[in-house]
């Protein structure tokens, strides 16, 4: 029941929150943040008591649709509570982050719970056809956020991130209705799919339509193009979402399940993952290197850290894939809390262009000791979550091929010069024409002191991450091998 909760409070409470605006004065906001901390509580309780059989934490078979095969199946092992973790925090930030948002609130903070339980469904279940149901349904509330609360050419933003996205998520509907269709049962049960022997060759083919869901999710080149601009052009809360939560739904699900249903068809497709991961990690940090929008640069680096997160996942041994789980947290954190940032800079002062700002050690030093400390985890500076993900997959990749190793490195090179030219626009310098004088209030502060606190925390205590994941990783890596 405890899983079912984290999808159905954020679904109902949207619901809920469309008409809480009329109860009174920031009734739609207490009413979110009330369910989303309610959906904390499920996943500590899932966690403690969920009925889990040893691999998993917590699972629930509940039959829906029996003579179409249909079943509510939701599983959790380590992996998919981090993620859950991250989408309930990240759905609190995003609604004190717009706590002074005034234009059609109600409907403002139906979407973020909306794509809060969408995603919270797409971490849970392994019934394929309730998997693409979610999948599809995640689209809707974020293009709706980039259209109505964005900036500037938002709803050009917000067509391309829909097409992009939705159509993408038609191959994985036709994967799944084959694979439904020509199973001995009809039956949308991943775990009944997973060994009901299906060809090498038809594998090569049904991962084709799973993949191009997931990397277009994943913003990989070249499958990228719907990010800069919905990044740029959202408003802070749907950045950090974007960033924070709808990336790492792609992350997952290549994680997830091609080990899982298509071992032969992963064996066959991830040199081309290593290849397509180690080209996006190097173009999305030369791309970066030259933006002057603020948002637009991390939007960039955001490409570049998925990228490595795909390498590791295609690399197939420990390090790799436990190094890109673990990335998919740390970035959860460092790029949620520099759209944060960015966005209350943009508040201020009405722009994110890089040539008008600076001096913020100066006039606001609050705002510059927590540009520093999430340049560090971009950086993935030692001590931070990120220096412990990347470290990680640049091991696995010299265990599989020093080539993508030293691709890899190479891109942390190039990010080091978008970094320092970050750091040096915003935090030094002279203040510049509209400087920046009002400093991070109470509220901004304690959101970016949570963020950095799990950036350091992790990095300092990787155990915490590892011994949870460690179930996820070896059996991603026991399907692999018993491909080989």
């Amino acid at each position: 029941m405890a899983l079912i909760a984290m999808i159905l409070l954020p679904l109902l409470g949207g619901c809920a929150a469309l008409f809480a605006a009329r109860l009174g004065r920031n009734a739609e906001r207490w009413l979110s943040v009330l369910v989303l901390i309610a959906g904390l509580a499920a996943l500590v309780s899932a966690i403690v008591d969920g009925g889990g059989d040893g691999r998993w934490l917590a699972i629930s078979r509940t039959p829906w649709a029996p003579a179409m095969g249909v079943q509510l199946l939701f599983a959790m092992d380590g992996l998919s509570a981090a993620m859950l973790a991250i989408s309930l925090g990240l759905g609190l930030i995003a609604v004190f982050v717009s706590w002074k948002t005034q234009a059609n609130s109600g409907l403002f903070h139906a979407a973020l719970l909306w794509t809060v339980a969408a995603s919270n469904g797409v971490f849970l279940t392994f019934d394929l056809l309730v998997l693409a149901f979610f999948w599809e349904l995640m689209v809707v509330p974020s293009f709706l956020l980039i259209a109505l609360w964005g900036h500037g050419e938002r709803e050009a933003a917000a067509m391309k991130f829909l097409i992009f996205n939705a159509v993408a998520g038609l191959g994985l509907l036709a994967a799944v209705f084959w694979m439904a269709a020509t199973a001995p049962v009809i039956t949308f049960d991943a775990f009944v799919l997973a060994g009901s022997g299906i060809a090498p060759a038809a594998q090569v083919w049904l991962l084709g339509g799973f993949a191009l869901a997931f990397i277009v999710k994943l913003a990989v080149p070249p499958f990228h193009a719907w990010l800069p601009d919905a990044h740029t052009q959202a408003p802070t809360a749907g950045s950090i979402l974007l960033a924070g939560l709808l990336l790492k739904t792609g992350a997952y699900g290549l994680f997830r399940f091609p080990p899982l249903l298509f071992p032969d068809g992963y064996l066959v497709l991830a040199p081309w993952g290593l290849a397509l991961g180690s080209f996006g990690a190097l173009y999305g940090a030369v791309m970066a290197c030259g933006q002057t929008d603020a948002k637009r640069l991390v939007a960039y680096t955001s490409v570049a850290h998925m990228s490595i997160v795909l390498m590791g996942i295609c690399g197939g041994v420990h390090f790799a894939l436990m190094g890109a789980a673990i990335e998919m947290v740390a970035h959860a954190f460092s790029a949620s809390a520099l759209f944060l940032l960015i966005g209350a800079v943009y508040d201020r002062v009405g722009t994110r262009d890089l040539r008008e700002l600076g001096g913020l050690q100066r006039t606001a030093p609050r705002f510059a000791a927590a540009f520093a400390l999430f340049f560090a985890a971009v950086l993935a500076m030692p001590g931070t979550a990120n220096f412990l993900g990347e470290a990680l997959v640049i091991t696995g990749m010299f265990q599989v091929n020093w080539v993508f190793a030293a691709i890899a490195l190479a891109a942390l090179v190039v990010s080091v010069v978008y970094a320092t030219r970050l750091l040096k626009e915003i935090v030094f310098g002279e203040p510049q024409a509209r400087p920046i004088t009002v400093d991070l209030s109470a509220r901004e502060l304690a959101l970016v002191v949570v963020l950095g606190t799990c950036t350091i925390w992790f990095g300092l205590l990787p155990q915490l991450l590892m011994v949870p994941m460690a179930p996820a990783v070896e059996a991603a890596i026991a399907a692999i091998d018993a491909a080989r």
